[in-house]
């Protein structure tokens, strides 16, 4: 698929609509920065137990699956996708709050149970407003998403720099402060209004306005297969950081390996006009699943700082090219009008096997411990199996009874 490097202002686009685009990720991803490598010792600091930690964080996991499909549907039908946003932001901020006063587990599991139902919409429903941007003017996805992913390691970087200072329990309160920056970045986003069907800005995919895709064997397998290979990075971001801690590491540490990781996805990202467009979606997608399983393997190897720096690398693949590759997919097989759901659909399948690998997680660290990524790497080539047998029996034309999809 063609894409154009300019993110500038296009004839007919929202003013400004490239950076308020890039500055709602930027927020969600701020909060992220904290709560994925850092909840985890948030727990370990009110002294949970590895399974009660598994529990914990599987539960949003296994409530975005009814917060994001009800998110996504209300997004699609309201007069303009940023109420859903705001809505969101504002009662997540408050279930940040509460975490902040919660100790027990129950009221823990809770509260952040309730954060995971309605926080769910808002990166897919952000996801909605870019791919827009890309069908109508022709934006970069790549260059526009990245800084979200910045965001998420100035915010990883920081939140290194409070562990060493306050600890585990620092956690909640910045989280609690990043989810203001979301209200903020909500009320600025741009209005698009009720969005209807507008064709590809690219011009090389066909759409059509016809049946939804959503239950076709073809496009189940392939969003199965994919997310099931992003639920792989369950144990990561469950463990990691606990194992690093355990190890010997510092906060600081610790804080570079997660920015590795996301400084080699910004870098995909940024270079993705340039290069991936000249990859099927299809490749994109499997490779990013192939690099998964060998990343499991290789992780509980011994392999010094250098070595898991370098590792942490391997997400601009596992995370970025597949991510890349599953939203042309989605482009080139959903129509505008479903782009919020579409984007649900997605993400309700990757919260699925993200509560399944994080409850299971728990018991597989606990047994085996670093061990247990070798499961993970299971899940992974099982995601790599599904998308293969997708682009085998993925329909060839409209003919066919499906939208074309990109030829490999």
């Amino acid at each position: 698929m063609h894409q154009t490097l300019s993110v500038g202002q296009r004839a007919g686009a929202p003013p400004l609509f490239a950076l308020r685009v890039a500055l709602l990720f930027c927020a969600p991803l701020m909060v992220n920065g904290i709560g994925l490598p850092y909840f985890p010792v948030f727990l370990d600091y009110l002294g949970m137990s590895d399974a009660e930690i598994g529990v914990i964080l599987a539960m949003p996991y296994l409530l975005r699956m009814i917060g994001t499909p009800l998110g996504s549907w209300a997004a699609d039908r309201a007069p303009d996708r940023v109420h859903v946003l705001i809505w969101s932001s504002v009662v997540s901020l408050v279930t940040a709050l509460a975490l902040c006063f919660s100790q027990s587990f129950w009221a823990v599991l809770i509260i952040y149970g309730l954060q995971g139902i309605v926080y769910a919409p808002y990166v897919p429903v952000a996801e909605a407003i870019l791919v827009t941007g890309v069908r109508r003017w022709g934006f970069d996805y790549g260059f526009i998403r990245l800084w979200g992913s910045a965001a998420f390691i100035l915010t990883n970087l920081i939140g290194g720099w409070l562990f060493a200072i306050a600890g585990g329990g620092m956690v909640a309160p910045a989280m609690a402060a990043f989810f203001v920056l979301t209200i903020v970045t909500a009320l600025t986003a741009p209005r698009l209004g009720r969005t209807g069907f507008r064709a590809s800005a690219a011009g090389d995919v066909a759409q059509t306005v016809g049946p939804s895709p959503f239950m076709k064997p073809y496009f189940i397998l392939v969003v199965a297969g994919a997310a099931l290979s992003q639920g792989s990075h369950a144990m990561l971001f469950t463990f990691a950081s606990i194992y690093w801690a355990k190890q010997g590491y510092s906060g600081g540490a610790i804080s570079l390996f997660w920015a590795a990781g996301v400084v080699a996805e910004i870098l995909m990202f940024w270079l993705s006009a340039r290069f991936l467009s000249r990859i099927s979606l299809w490749g994109l997608i499997l490779f990013g699943c192939g690099v998964a399983v060998l990343r499991w393997i290789i992780f509980p190897m011994h392999l010094g700082f250098w070595g898991h720096l370098g590792l942490q690398c391997a997400h601009a693949f596992t995370f970025a090219t597949a991510h890349i590759g599953i939203q042309r997919f989605l482009i080139a097989n959903v129509d505008e009008s479903r782009e919020a759901s579409a984007q649900g659909y997605y993400t309700t399948m990757i919260a699925l096997f993200m509560a399944l690998g994080t409850w299971v997680s728990g018991f597989l660290y606990n047994a085996w411990g670093v061990h247990g990524f070798y499961a993970m790497s299971i899940a992974a080539g099982l995601g790599f199996a599904m998308v293969l047998a997708a682009r085998i029996i993925q329909p060839q034309s409209a003919g066919a009874g499906g939208v074309t999809v990109e030829p490999s």
